[in-house]
């Protein structure tokens, strides 16, 4: 079978030197050609050569590899992309796919179809291309108006980066509506952050003086003791709550806190009022009652105005409970 392809191929390629090829066209795809097109260049002509005696009668179409074209396929006018032959009966059709690289005329080689086909064995069947123009984005050497907009040429790949970059935009402006949205919540978490941060630091100084005054001992006379604890107390109470504790009457502590906190205290709370209302009664007492006929009254351990060691640390560890539960430390 391969023989008679052969022979077939052989006495084609003999009738084509006999009879020229007639009713010659060619065409290019676009018809208006600049630097940097894909251009496919169809050439039609008839012949009696066969060049598809190798293949089956129902192909009408071979793919040709552009290294068989035997002319350089890559210059600095052209390069040339892929070649094939398609046939309808005794009409053949050379199609050339191309980028020119500069204006004006560009001109191939003759193409020798035979040998391109079949190979160096064979008798030459060549073709003659007809020149193509590649025009210039201006249309003459006076004429400074650029053609309309066209859509732009991109790099392979960079239609990728574009959509990436379009997305992470996106997700910015999602972002930043977000953030504009959550503003205002960010701000009041912040200022709540800070407001806590001030309030440990507040507990964290009343801590630091009772262990002060606790180092003291029996140094300080207990009336000392007891002002300087007030003093503390009320400090730390007039920061923690925004209120003037500082001027406010043993008496009044509960009511004050109450008003303070329009009785919205918790049960921990309200227990840690409670002991810094009780820590303060006592501690007016032995400021206030020393000497006085109340102070011989009985039991002792009630009227008397005597600061003892013991009771010290009893009223320093009152005033750290009530800490604690205060700002809720576990």
């Amino acid at each position: 079978m391969k023989k008679l392809y052969a022979a077939a191929a052989v006495f084609g390629l003999a009738v084509s030197m006999l009879c020229a090829q007639t009713d010659v066209s060619q065409s290019t795809l676009p018809k208006k050609i600049y630097v940097g097109d894909t251009v496919e260049l169809r050439y039609t002509f008839r012949s009696a050569a066969d060049f598809f005696a190798d293949k089956d009668k129902s192909a009408v179409s071979r793919d040709i590899p552009v290294k068989a074209l035997q002319f350089e396929i890559e210059t600095d006018d052209y390069t040339v992309e892929k070649a094939s032959l398609e046939r309808s009966g005794l009409q053949y059709t050379f199609c050339l796919t191309f980028v020119p690289w500069r204006t004006g005329a560009v001109d191939f080689p003759p193409v020798d179809i035979a040998r391109a086909v079949y190979g160096k064995t064979v008798p030459s069947f060549s073709i003659v291309l007809q020149s193509v123009t590649v025009s210039s984005i201006l249309r003459s050497p006076d004429d400074t108006s650029l053609r309309l907009p066209a859509g732009p040429l991109l790099l392979p790949g960079t239609v990728y980066v574009l959509y990436a970059a379009a997305v992470a935009l996106v997700i910015i402006i999602i972002i930043i509506i977000r953030m504009i949205v959550m503003w205002p919540a960010i701000r009041s978490a912040r200022k709540e952050k800070r407001l806590l941060r001030s309030y440990a630091r507040n507990a964290k100084d009343l801590l630091k003086g009772l262990r002060r005054l606790e180092k003291s001992g029996m140094q300080t006379d207990g009336r000392s003791f007891c002002t300087e604890l007030q003093q503390l107390i009320r400090r730390y109470l007039d920061f923690r709550y925004g209120y003037h504790f500082s001027s406010v009457l043993t008496p009044q502590f509960m009511a004050a806190f109450n008003a303070v906190t329009a009785g919205t205290l918790s049960e921990k709370k309200q227990h840690a009022a409670e002991l810094l209302t009780s820590v303060m009664s006592r501690s007016d007492y032995i400021r206030y009652a020393h000497g006085s006929l109340d102070a011989e009254r009985q039991p002792a351990d009630q009227y008397d105005t005597t600061l003892g060691s013991e009771e010290r640390g009893r009223l320093l560890s009152m005033v750290r409970e009530a800490v604690r539960d205060f700002e809720e430390v576990v």
